[in-house]
């Protein structure tokens, strides 16, 4: 296999497998606070859940919306004979079910959104082999017939993953890679770099637009995705990180409330199992307030704000006795302060979710440890502020140990991206110990006075290099401060064989107190400080001065 056919494996083969709104079939918010789960609807003025017309073809995994006139769309989706291509139609008003005519490409778990001009755009899914398929169509309500359109790069999958914008462009969020379709060209394109501002893949999580036409991005299956938060600005194109949630989380479900806060509630956390907790992020103060927990705890739930301001949880993962969809009235009271733990803080004052602060004790600098050029090189601890490995004493040196072995999932390297803000992600191409990979970086003072402006030092750079080396390269960029960082180009080298080896260069340390040094190992490219290919690792490491 060539080069670039590794590189599109690499990016395209995972599959990632959607939650289901509810096992019973698709799980569709109607008017008027309403809710259809499968053969029966929820009634909100009498808080019960009654029959209504069951679907031609029994299905799951399918896709569903409600269009712009008020009917359902169920598309695909799994049954007893396989992957369908069926689709059909509910008509709330009679309680019927309709077939339509059949997609060209028979799918499950696809992601399905309703255009500004009332058209269906289905997208993604898997085959009968699981297998990501990778075409889009589009299906018109006023005939009832399907086209294709243009594919996307990369695999999706799941309910809930794309949003209109305010251009009338879909932006679509899943796996490694973010895209934007333009219904007027019927094209593709790519929406910021791989792995967003988190460096990472994410499935299981949710995608919501905010009042101001920007969308936040929560949580995720991965360690990483999971206790994260980002927001991509459409008219810059960029995403940003934002405040953390207080609780890890995936497969949660998501709302805007009516004063333009997200309300996040239930999900899984690996450790802790069905979360019951709910949590509201407020995007103007860039800040996370507890609310009081549902009544049970629920994975996979949709929120259906109800008429009289309740909403309703809809259990993805549990079903009644009786067989109707587990779901509860929850209503907001009062907000619950985190504890230290919870926001993930020993030391500190940080902000406790409701206006207020926690008082987590006083920060100490962890005292020097030695690594292996001895006592007076310090060894890095990870800075959960900073995002990156750092050295808080002024020493001889710094060395990040293990802190960044591996390139992000590969291996896997320790709070990937490692990046300052998570400015930079890793690419997620390859295998490790077969692939790219910068496993380590030291910084070394060559004079007496140790670590100080003005000074030489020496940068060591441990990297895992590709069976052909010369195609790699190591760039190597420092920074005066690392808290407002503007890189300046050190040198370029490169490696000699293939496998792990140390490459090294030197360089005069400038005016500042608390210093950056990054290293970005590349295949192929030009050496810029993001470069964001599919099997370049970039990672920082930050060290104090005289």
């Amino acid at each position: 296999m060539t080069r670039v056919g590794r590189a599109a494996s690499a990016l395209f083969a995972l599959v990632f497998v959607c939650l289901p709104a509810w096992a019973g079939g698709p799980l569709v918010a109607l008017e008027g606070g309403r809710v259809l789960a499968g053969g029966e609807v929820y009634e909100p003025g009498t808080g019960a859940w009654r029959a209504t017309g069951a679907m031609r073809t029994a299905r799951r995994h399918s896709a569903a919306v409600r269009m712009e006139d008020g009917r359902v769309l169920v598309v695909g989706g799994m049954s007893a004979s396989g992957v369908l291509a069926s689709c059909e139609v509910y008509e709330p008003a009679t309680g019927r079910w309709s077939r339509v005519a059949e997609l060209a490409e028979a799918r499950a778990e696809a992601v399905a959104v309703v255009l500004s001009d009332g058209r269906v755009l289905v997208a993604g899914g898997v085959d009968a082999d699981r297998l990501p398929v990778r075409s889009a169509e589009l299906y018109e309500p006023a005939t009832g017939r399907w086209t294709r359109t243009g594919s996307p790069v990369s695999s999706r999958q799941g309910a809930g993953t794309a949003v209109v914008l305010d251009t009338g462009e879909v932006l679509f969020v899943g796996g490694l890679l973010a895209e934007l379709y333009d219904p007027a060209s019927g094209q593709w394109r790519k929406a910021g770099p791989v792995g967003g501002a988190a460096g990472t893949h994410r499935s299981g999580h949710s995608v919501t637009r905010l009042p101001d036409g920007r969308v936040l991005v929560v949580g995720g299956m991965t360690a990483r995705a999971a206790a994260t938060a980002e927001v991509y600005d459409p008219a810059s194109g960029e995403w940003r990180l934002v405040a953390a949630p207080g609780v890890p989380r995936e497969g949660h479900g998501a709302m805007v409330t009516e004063d333009g806060r997200v309300r996040v509630v239930g999900g899984f956390h690996m450790k802790k199992g069905a979360l019951a907790s709910v949590e509201t992020y407020d995007p103007v103060a860039d800040t996370w307030s507890v609310e009081p927990p549902l009544g049970a705890a629920r994975r996979g739930a949709v929120l259906v704000p109800q008429p009289d301001g309740a909403v309703l949880v809809v259990s993805g993962s549990s079903e009644t006795p009786g067989g109707s969809p587990a779901s509860e009235r929850y209503v907001p009271e009062r907000c619950l302060p985190l504890s230290c733990a919870s926001a993930g803080r020993t030391c500190g004052e940080p902000p406790d979710g409701c206006g207020g602060t926690l008082s987590c004790g006083p920060c100490e600098e962890a005292p020097p440890r030695c690594a292996e050029e001895g006592c007076g090189v310090e060894r890095a601890v990870f800075d959960a502020v900073l995002g990156v490995p750092r050295c808080g004493e002024a020493g001889a040196g710094c060395d990040s140990v293990g802190l960044l072995a591996g390139r992000g999932l590969l291996g896997p390297e320790p709070h990937a991206p490692n990046t300052l803000g998570g400015s930079c992600a890793d690419g997620q191409g390859g295998t490790h110990a077969r692939d790219e990979a910068l496993d380590g970086l030291r910084v070394i003072a060559e004079e007496r006075e140790g670590l100080s402006p003005g000074r030489r030092v020496r940068v060591e750079a441990t990297v895992w290099a590709y069976a052909r080396p010369g195609v790699n390269r190591l760039d190597l960029y420092a920074a005066a401060d690392a808290r407002a960082p503007e890189w300046t180009h050190l040198a370029t080298l490169t490696p000699d064989r293939a496998g792990a080896q140390v490459l090294t260069a030197t360089y005069v340390l400038p005016v500042g107190a608390s210093q950056a040094l990054r290293g970005v190992f590349r295949y192929a490219g030009r050496a810029e400080p993001c470069p964001e290919g599919v099997f370049d690792d970039v990672d920082d490491l930050v060290f104090t001065t005289r």
